[in-house]
């Protein structure tokens, strides 16, 4: 679809349109923090994809809902809580 059919289009149509896409990509997201969730055990060794904790090695020790509670290993001190989507493992 291009911007000329889109343009073609009523104000209705749109926003169903709309709708019909932020529901699909609700359900991606949903489905692939699924998956990650099920891949992540505590104890396991991570990165983070975040400019803050770049080349750091993390330790997962607790998975909730959507995010994590990550600790750092080296380099650096303190845990984070991670959203799962940015979370990838070694």
């Amino acid at each position: 679809m291009n911007y000329s059919q889109l343009n073609q289009m009523s104000l209705e149509e749109l926003r169903s349109l709309n709708s019909l896409v932020v529901e699909v990509i609700k359900s991606k997201r949903a489905m692939a923090t699924f998956e990650k969730k099920q891949e992540l055990r505590v104890g396991m060794t991570v990165k983070v994809n975040h400019p803050k904790l770049m080349g750091k090695q993390l330790r997962v020790e607790k998975v909730n809902r959507t995010k994590a509670s990550l600790k750092v290993l080296s380099g650096g001190f303190g845990s984070y809580n991670v959203p799962l989507n940015m979370i990838e493992i070694l």
